[in-house]
């Protein structure tokens, strides 16, 4: 019971640490004209919104895997909370690199949270791997739904400057859930049982090659799912949907996604990672090409968020559990390149391709582009080895 009851509130941790992520999803069109943003400049603050998440979460990742960093589960929200609730009173003409700042600091913030708590999610239930991250990543897609539906009500109320409002909540939120987080005793004599720290080659058992491979294809893999939000915020803008709206509807979008999570943690089959690997992108690419299409209804155009949530983001955590069997003493890597770099490769993608189509006024577009990585991700996860085959590591070959 008290893994369980840990666990919950590291999941609802996870929620607020997202929501914070996703506060500014529904607003890019306010800060691009507040800070009247374009081509090259629009390009680095999106990279700045996007990429210091993924990226430090490698570096934490690898950092988990040397020492416990368990002063981050509590503290990584708190600062992630302040700086992205201060985008808006910052915003403003000429602002962008203070924009981008606050961007950078929260984002490493968010990404810093992630890997720790990822690994302890994943020991708390450790029969059943995939569902305890699913239960993680569940309260993160929470997260992402309620993000954009609270800031675009906000901002459409007290305009950008409101944002700033909502940082006593998470002050308050904060401290009151990671109090509930509890890893107990076992699990610490679990891991000092597994001897010393082990280097970085240690942790991928001399497969480097094979972990380049596996964040090669998540990065691919997410191209869409860094873009959704932006693209869907622009092409919306286009059609006249103010704040609000716009925030209602990518709400609905990760809405879909945490209900693809719920039926992975409720559901999933074990052994069945690497199948949803291939099959949920090959699912996904007719969503993309329709909602690529610029004489898309509306109606439709939002309906076809609901399935691609589902297939595209719900089952992300397949991806998470799979790097984590196939390199188990390396934990805070595996789930730093599942749930870090490869949302930072994907987004260095993404981005330009976003800021380009916005710039030409045909933001939708956009998911069109995306189609050929997202095609590449299935080919290269049909390549990848399932858990538990036997790969021969460098030094094992060495000896023969």
């Amino acid at each position: 019971m008290k893994r369980h009851l840990s666990l919950f509130s590291l999941a609802l941790l996870h929620s607020l640490v997202d929501t914070s992520a996703l506060l500014v999803s529904p607003v890019w069109n306010d800060i691009t004209s507040t800070c009247q943003l374009t081509g090259l400049g629009l390009w680095f603050v999106m990279l700045a919104q996007s990429l210091p998440t993924s990226l430090s979460q490698g570096l934490f990742g690898y950092l988990r895997d040397r020492r416990r960093l368990k002063w981050l589960i509590w503290s990584a929200p708190l600062l992630a909370a302040i700086c992205l609730t201060s985008v808006g009173p910052v915003a403003g003409p000429g602002r962008g690199l203070a924009i981008s700042l606050l961007f950078i600091v929260g984002g490493v913030a968010v990404g810093a949270f992630h890997p720790e708590a990822a690994v302890t999610a994943g020991q708390l239930l450790p029969g059943n791997r995939t569902r305890s991250l699913s239960i993680f990543m569940l309260g993160g897609s929470l997260g992402l739904t309620l993000g954009p539906l609270v800031s675009g009500a906000v901002v459409r109320t007290w305009k950008l400057e409101g944002l700033i409002y909502l940082l006593p909540g998470f002050l308050l939120l904060v401290p009151l859930l990671a109090g509930g987080v509890r890893t107990n005793d076992e699990m610490d004599s679990d891991e000092k049982e597994n001897g010393p720290r082990a280097g970085l080659r240690e942790m991928f058992s001399g497969r480097m090659g094979l972990a380049g491979a596996i964040l090669l294809v998540c990065s691919l893999r997410l191209v869409p799912n860094m873009g959704m939000a932006k693209v869907v915020s622009f092409t919306l803008g286009e059609r006249d949907f103010d704040t609000l709206q716009i925030g209602l509807v990518q709400s609905m979008f990760l809405g879909a996604a945490s209900v693809g999570m719920g039926l992975m943690a409720l559901f999933f089959p074990a052994g069945w990672e690497r199948r949803f690997m291939i099959g949920c992108p090959l699912v996904g690419l007719p969503l993309l090409f329709i909602l690529g299409t610029e004489t898309c209804p509306t109606w439709l155009f939002v309906a076809t968020l609901v399935p691609s949530g589902l297939v595209l983001w719900g089952t992300a955590p397949a991806m998470v559990s799979y790097a984590q069997q196939l390199f188990p003493r390396g934990a805070g890597m595996a789930s730093a390149i599942t749930m870090g770099l490869a949302w930072g490769g994907g987004g260095l993608i993404e981005s330009g391709i976003t800021a380009y189509f916005r710039e030409i006024h045909a933001p939708q577009r956009a998911f069109y582009a995306f189609l050929p990585f997202v095609a590449a991700s299935v080919v290269g996860a049909w390549l990848l080895p399932q858990p538990g085959e036997e790969l021969p590591s460098p030094e094992s070959e060495s000896h023969e």
